[in-house]
C-alpha cells in the first residue's frame, strides 16, 4: 500500500490528480443518471439509453485514465501510441455497454452486481491497454499482486455500484462508489508499475503526444457532454428538469476548461484566418505574455512580434509563416524543435483542423532532453569514478580489435585488482571504499597518460594500451601504474596502502579476438595475485594450462551431485560445559580423481556458476533428513549462501525440506554471513523474516569480520550471533584479540542473544571463553567433522551421554 502512497504523491501532479477525480465524478454521474433512465425505458426505445449509458461510461474510465496519465511524471519523455490507445477507448466502451445491458436487461437473480463487474472488467482492460500504448524509453515492470489488486478493487466497487443504483439506494452513493472504482483501480494499478531506462528504445511510429492525449481527453469530455445533452432533449419525461441539467452541463465546460489550463503543455487554436480563438494559462506563462497579448482575435503574426519582443521567439518570422501556411495546406501534423535564449527546448506541434485553421501545442522538453543524455552517459559511464563502464569497454575493445587487424598493429589490455580492498570496505565502510576507488580512478587515468581507463565493476579496471610497440610500451605504462600508487590514499583522516595487481596480453600474440585476449589477461592477473600483492604478469602458455585446469574442475563441479560425489560431515556444537546441543552439516567433495577437494576451492567456483543452489539444496534436504532420524532432538545448523537469496524462493524450499523429512522446525538452525545482507538489503531482511516465521532460528555466522555486523543486530532478531574462528585463534597470540571476543560476549549478553565460539582448538581458549560467559564452543576441542556415523552415542543411536569426553 505504501507503494501506492508514494506513487500518488511523489510521482503525480496533484492539480491534474484532481482534476481527473472531479471529471471522473462528473461522468460518473452522467453514466449513473443514464443507467437509471434505461433502467426505465421500456421497449426498443431502452436500447439507446443502454448505449448512451455505456457509451458515457466507457468515455469517462477512457478520459480518467488518461487526465491522470497526464498527471503522471516518471522523469521521462512520455508518449502514446495511437492504435492501442484508440483500442483500449473501444475496449471500455464495449465492456460497459455489455455491463449496463446485462445490470438492466438481463432475467437473471444477480444480473446487477455480475453487470456491474463486467464494467469493472471493462475498466481493468482499458487501464492496462492503455498502459499498452504509453511510449517511454523504459521498460515496464509489473508488481502482480498490486496489479491483480487494482482489478479486483475496479471489479468489486463497479458490481458495487451499479447494484445501489439499481436498487434505488441512493444515486450519490452509487455515483461516489463508481468514481472510487475507477480512481482506485487506475492508481493502484499505476503503484505496480516499475521503470527501467532502456536508452534509444523504438518509439510506435503511429504515437500521439501528452498534448494530443490532452486534445483526445478534451473530444472525449465534449463526447460525454453531448450524450448527456442528447440524453436530455431526447427524453420528453426530464423537460422539467432542463435547469438543472443546463447548470451541469456549464459545470462540465468549466471542468473542461479547467482541463485545458491545467495541462502541462501550452495550447492555441487559431482559425483559418490565422486568428486566435483560444489559449491556455500554460501558453501564456511559458513566454511571458500578458493576458491581452493573446486575447481572442489576435493574429499570429502579431502574436509571435510580441512574443519577439519578450525574447520568446528566436526564428525568422516569414519562414515560419511559409512553413506553417505549408503544413496546413498538406493537412499534415508537424513538429519542430525551437531553442529559446534562455537555453529552454520547445516541441511545437501543429494540427491541421477543418475548416483552414489549426491547433498548435507548445511542450517544454529541457528536462526530459537533459535526462535522456545523462542517461545515455551513464549507459556508458561509472556512476562512482565517471569512467567507462564495461559496455563501453566492450565497444572500444571491438573497435580496436577491427582496427588493429585491418592496420597489423599491436595493443595491450591490463586486467587491474587492487589489493588490500576488501580490508578498506569490511573495517572502515562502503563510504571510505567509494573514495578510495575515486582516488584509484583519477591516478589510473593520471598514470595512463591518455590511454583508455574504464571500470569493470567492483575494484575491477582496466588499461588499454594502443599507442607505441608492443609488449614495451605496456612494460612502461605498468611500471607508471605502479609508481602513481606507492604513495598512501588518504580518506577522512586515514593513510591507506592500496597496490594494484596487473595481467597484461597483448593483441595478436595473445589473443586474436576479445575473448581470448580477455581470458589471457585475466589468467596473467590470477597468476599474479597467486604471486604476491602488488605484482605485473604478462600471459604466458601456462598460465592458460592453470585456467583449464580451474575450468575442468567447475566441470567435474557439474557432475558431483548426479555422481554422489557430496558428503555431509557434522561437527559438534557444545554448551560452554561440554553437553552436546547439536551439529553444524559441512560440505565436502570426494573427487573420483583428486580425492578430496578443499571446500575453499569448489564452494567460489559453485557460487559464480550458479551451482550452489542445488549443492545447497542438496545439503539442506540430506542434513534435515538426517538430523530427522536421530533419537535425541539435537539442533542441526546448515550454512545458506548469500546466491540462494537472490535467487528463487529459499523460504518455500525450507518449508517444504521440513514436510518432507518431518524434521521440526525449531531444531533447525540457518547460518547466515554478511555477504547475505549486501546488496539488496531490504529483500535479504524479507526472506529472513519469512524464514523466521516458518519456526526455524537464524543465526549470524563470521560475526566481527564485517564493517556494519552492528547495524544487522537492529535491523533483524537473530537466535545467535557466532564469533569467528579468526578472533579465538589469536587469543594467545594477539592482544587486541581477547578484547575483542569479550566485548562481543558483552554486546550478546545486553542484547539477550546467545553466543557461540568457533575454532576452538584448546583447552586455554575453552577456559578463557568459560570465564568470559560464552554460552557454546565449536572445534576439535569439543569434535572434528566426522560422518554422522562417527557420533552415533552422541545422537542416541548408542547409549552414551552427549557429553565433551564423548565427542573428542
Amino acid at each position: 500500500m505504501s507503494r501506492v502512497v508514494d506513487c500518488l504523491v511523489y510521482d503525480h501532479d496533484w492539480r491534474l490528480v484532481l482534476l481527473a477525480g472531479a471529471v471522473c465524478f462528473v461522468a460518473s454521474f452522467a453514466a449513473v443518471g443514464l443507467l437509471l433512465r434505461a433502467a426505465h425505458r421500456q421497449g426498443p426505445g431502452r436500447i439507446g439509453w443502454l448505449f448512451m449509458a455505456g457509451t458515457a461510461t466507457g468515455l469517462g474510465i477512457w478520459a480518467t485514465h488518461f487526465i491522470a496519465m497526464l498527471a503522471y511524471n516518471p522523469g521521462l519523455a512520455v508518449g502514446y501510441a495511437l492504435l492501442p490507445a484508440l483500442l483500449s477507448l473501444l475496449v471500455a466502451i464495449a465492456l460497459a455497454t455489455l455491463g449496463v445491458a446485462i445490470a438492466v436487461a438481463a432475467r437473471m437473480r444477480r444480473a446487477a452486481p455480475a453487470g456491474g463487474a463486467i464494467v469493472g472488467l471493462g475498466m481493468a482492460g482499458m487501464h492496462f491497454l492503455g498502459m499498452e500504448a504509453m511510449q517511454i524509453s523504459a521498460e515496464i515492470v509489473w508488481r502482480i499482486d498490486l496489479a491483480a489488486a487494482s482489478v479486483v478493487l475496479g471489479i468489486g466497487l463497479a458490481a458495487g455500484a451499479v447494484t445501489i443504483a439499481l436498487r434505488g439506494r441512493g444515486l450519490v452513493l452509487s455515483t461516489l462508489l463508481l468514481t472510487i472504482a475507477v480512481l482506485g483501480l487506475h492508481f493502484t494499478a499505476m503503484g505496480a508499475v516499475g521503470l527501467i531506462p532502456v536508452p534509444f528504445r523504438e518509439v510506435d511510429p503511429f504515437w500521439l503526444s501528452p498534448t494530443a492525449v490532452a486534445l483526445a481527453i478534451a473530444g472525449a469530455a465534449v463526447m460525454i457532454l453531448g450524450l448527456c445533452l442528447s440524453g436530455a432533449l431526447a427524453d420528453q419525461r426530464i423537460s422539467a428538469r432542463a435547469t438543472q441539467l443546463g447548470a451541469k452541463l456549464q459545470e462540465q465546460h468549466r471542468l473542461l476548461e479547467a482541463a485545458i489550463n491545467n495541462m502541462s503543455q501550452g495550447l492555441c487554436m487559431f482559425d483559418a484566418e490565422g486568428r486566435l480563438v483560444v489559449s491556455n494559462r500554460r501558453y501564456v506563462e511559458m513566454y511571458h505574455l500578458s493576458d491581452d497579448d493573446v486575447r481572442p482575435g489576435v493574429t499570429i503574426e502579431e502574436l509571435l512580434r510580441r512574443r519577439a519582443a519578450t525574447g520568446t521567439y528566436p526564428g525568422d518570422l516569414d519562414r515560419y509563416m511559409t512553413d506553417l501556411r505549408g503544413a496546413i495546406a498538406s493537412g499534415r501534423i508537424s513538429s519542430r524543435l525551437s531553442e529559446l535564449p534562455d537555453g529552454r527546448m520547445i516541441v511545437i506541434l501543429t494540427h491541421p483542423i477543418a475548416g483552414g485553421g489549426w491547433v498548435s501545442t507548445h511542450e517544454d522538453v529541457t528536462e526530459q532532453r537533459r535526462a535522456e543524455a545523462r542517461i545515455a552517459y551513464l549507459a556508458h559511464h561509472d556512476v562512482l569514478t565517471d569512467l567507462p563502464n564495461r559496455a563501453a569497454f566492450s565497444e572500444h575493445l571491438t573497435t580496436l580489435l577491427a582496427n588493429a587487424k585491418a592496420r597489423g598493429e599491436r595493443f595491450a589490455v591490463f586486467c587491474i585488482d587492487l589489493d588490500r580492498f576488501k580490508e578498506v570496505n569490511d573495517v572502515f565502510g562502503h563510504s571510505a571504499g567509494d573514495a578510495v576507488l575515486r582516488e584509484v580512478a583519477r591516478r589510473l587515468r593520471a598514470a595512463a597518460e591518455g590511454a583508455y581507463v574504464a571500470r569493470l565493476g567492483g575494484d575491477e579496471f582496466t588499461v588499454v594500451i594502443a599507442d607505441g610497440p608492443q609488449p614495451q610500451a605496456a612494460e612502461t605504462a605498468a611500471d607508471r601504474l605502479k609508481a602513481a600508487f606507492t604513495e598512501e590514499i588518504e580518506v577522512d583522516g586515514l593513510r591507506l596502502k592500496i597496490g594494484l595487481s596487473v595481467g597484461i596480453a597483448v593483441f595478436p600474440d595473445d589473443g586474436a579476438d576479445a575473448t581470448t585476449l580477455l581470458g589471457n589477461a585475466d589468467a596473467a592477473l590470477y597468476r599474479a595475485k597467486a604471486d604476491g600483492r602488488g605484482a605485473i604478469r604478462f600471459f604466458e602458455a601456462e598460465m592458460d594450462l592453470r585456467l583449464r585446469e580451474r575450468r575442468a574442475l567447475q566441470h567435474d563441479l557439474r557432475a558431483a551431485i548426479a555422481n554422489q560425489e557430496f558428503q555431509v560431515y557434522y561437527q559438534p556444537q557444545a554448551r560452554i560445559d561440554g553437553e552436546i546441543t547439536g551439529f553444524e552439516a559441512l560440505l565436502r567433495w570426494r573427487h573420483p580423481t583428486r580425492a578430496f577437494v578443499s571446500p575453499g576451492v569448489f564452494v567460489p567456483l559453485a557460487e559464480e556458476s550458479g551451482l550452489i543452489i542445488p549443492i545447497s539444496e542438496w545439503i539442506l534436504r540430506e542434513a534435515c533428513r538426517e538430523a530427522a532420524s536421530w533419537p535425541r532432538p539435537l539442533r542441526i545448523a546448515v550454512n545458506l549462501s548469500p546466491v540462494q537469496f537472490q535467487h528463487g524462493d529459499l523460504p518455500a524450499l525450507v518449508h517444504s525440506v521440513l514436510l518432507e523429512t518431518g524434521l521440526s522446525p525449531d531444531r533447525l538452525e540457518l547460518e547466515i554471513t554478511e555477504g547475505v545482507l549486501i546488496g539488496d538489503f531490504a529483500r535479504a531482511v524479507s526472506i529472513l523474516r519469512r524464514l523466521k516465521l516458518l519456526g526455524v532460528r537464524i543465526a549470524m555466522d563470521d560475526f566481527g569480520t564485517g564493517y556494519s555486523s552492528l547495524s544487522y543486530l537492529q535491523a533483524f532478531a537473530f537466535d545467535k550471533i557466532k564469533i569467528d574462528h579468526t578472533f579465538i585463534s589469536n587469543l594467545e597470540r594477539n592482544p587486541q584479540s581477547p578484547a575483542i571476543v569479550r566485548a562481543v560476549i558483552g554486546l550478546a549478553k545486553v542484547l539477550r542473544l546467545p553466543v557461540l565460539a568457533e575454532g576452538v582448538e584448546t583447552e586455554d581458549q575453552l577456559k578463557f571463553l568459560a570465564a568470559e560467559g560464552c554460552n557454546e564452543v565449536q572445534g576439535y576441542v569439543i569434535g572434528r567433522p566426522h560422518p554422522i556415523e562417527q557420533y552415533a552415542d552422541v545422537v542416541g543411536r548408542a547409549a552414551a551421554p552427549a557429553r565433551l569426553a564423548a565427542a573428542g
